[in-house]
């Protein structure tokens, strides 16, 4: 049976939208270890890194808010993260907001020795930087960190300078850049595949971007927003997606890379459980959680279990 850790990280300083701070115990009430266990995944819950109430932290500079703590939990969801991996587990983190990538990151490139790939997966890019940003808002600055680029304190969490190459990260499912951001990109050369994309394309040249990145790295980490789902199927994120993957197109998504790829770790941000319908979100969450990993949990396998 394979193994992984499960860790809670509800932290909303990265952004304006309360209520994601109770994503991770809401996808614990909605099953996500039963349900993980019963298509053969051995879940450790780890329990939760503190995370400070926003009204407890001051929110600091403009251009990057609540950036101390911020950067506090970063580093203890990097250290724990870290010494998972080295156990041998695989790591399902729970948000909170995009920042949480910043930690979980850090720790599987240092446990892994740089050794990792990236597959990004938001309607947003979170490319900017202190630099760019309108708002000021940190979890738009995750990736962009993740790759060295940007303020300091964020590219030096855990350990100094870049944590994945960028020719080892792939942007999938954007709807929504800024401007600069989007330059930014452009200027970098990140491999994107965006909605566009999808639609003009179809997957398979995503696939092969996919399968190669497969064969450059050893392990992939994989960073999942679920704003990026349209909101017919996940309105439970802080602003539901209009334009959005469908069902289908994310669940084929995530079974291609848990079969290609070596998976080490996936986080699953951005659950806003006060905006939920009928569980909706939280039982695609914990659905696509299992595809990254390499299973399949959905109604099919439901309806057989009734069967037995």
């Amino acid at each position: 049976m394979q193994k992984a850790s499960l860790l809670g990280v509800p932290i909303d300083l990265g952004a304006e939208t309360l209520g994601v701070d109770m994503g991770p115990q809401a996808l614990r009430y909605g099953g996500i270890v039963e349900k993980l266990e019963h298509v053969g995944i051995r879940i450790t819950d780890l329990g939760n890194i503190i995370c400070k109430p926003r009204d407890e932290v001051a929110p600091g500079s403009p251009k990057l808010k609540h950036l101390s703590e911020i950067v506090r939990v970063a580093n203890e969801t990097a250290v724990v993260v870290e010494k998972e991996i080295k156990k041998g587990q695989k790591i399902i983190a729970l948000g909170g907001d995009h920042t949480l990538t910043l930690g979980t990151v850090a720790g599987a490139s240092k446990a892994l020795k740089g050794d990792l790939g990236l597959i990004y997966i938001d309607a947003h890019g979170d490319f900017n930087t202190d630099k760019t940003t309108i708002s000021g808002n940190i979890h738009g600055m995750s990736l962009s960190a993740c790759v060295g680029l940007g303020a300091k304190e964020l590219v030096n969490i855990y350990t100094k300078g870049v944590k994945v190459k960028k020719q080892n990260m792939i942007l999938v499912g954007t709807t929504d850049l800024d401007k600069e951001e989007e330059l930014l990109i452009k200027h970098e050369k990140v491999q994107t595949f965006d909605m566009l994309d999808i639609l003009a394309r179809s997957f398979g040249d995503l696939f092969g971007m996919i399968l190669a990145l497969s064969k450059r790295v050893d392990n992939v980490w994989v960073s999942f927003d679920l704003d990026c789902v349209d909101g017919l199927y996940a309105p439970g994120v802080g602003i539901p997606n209009t334009g959005g993957l469908m069902h289908r197109e994310i669940m084929a998504i995530a079974k291609y890379i848990g079969k290609k790829c070596n998976v080490v770790g996936v986080d699953v941000v951005e659950y806003n459980p006060t905006r939920d319908i009928e569980h909706k979100t939280a039982d695609l969450a914990i659905e696509v959680a299992a595809r990254f990993l390499g299973h399949d949990y959905n109604a099919y396998t439901q309806y057989m279990d009734t069967q037995k």
